[in-house]
C-alpha cells in the first residue's frame, strides 16, 4: 500500500493488490498517509503456497478491480 501511494504522489498510476489477510492494514497505511478511500483490489488468502494456474485465476478475479482502478482513478491523491 505505501510503494502503491507513493507511485501515485510521483504521477505513475498504480493499481494495489492486497490479499484478504491483509486488508486491516492495507486500510490503517492509507489512513496514515492521509488517503483512507485510497482503492486496492483483493484477492483471496494465501498465495505463496499457489500453483502458477491458481495465481493466474488470482490474476484474473483481480483484472476487473485493477482496470476500474486505474480507469475510474483516485480521489485525494496529489501527484
Amino acid at each position: 500500500m505505501h510503494d502503491g501511494i507513493e507511485l501515485e504522489m510521483n504521477g505513475i498510476p498504480t493499481a494495489v493488490i492486497i490479499t484478504e489477510e491483509f486488508e486491516v492494514p492495507a486500510r490503517t497505511i492509507a489512513r496514515m498517509r492521509g488517503i483512507p478511500d485510497y482503492p486496492y483490489a483483493k484477492v483471496g488468502h494465501p498465495i505463496g503456497s499457489l500453483n502458477d494456474d491458481a495465481i493466474l485465476e488470482r490474476a484474473r478475479s483481480a483484472l476487473p478491480q485493477v482496470l476500474r482502478i486505474l480507469t475510474v482513478g483516485k480521489t485525494g491523491v496529489a501527484g
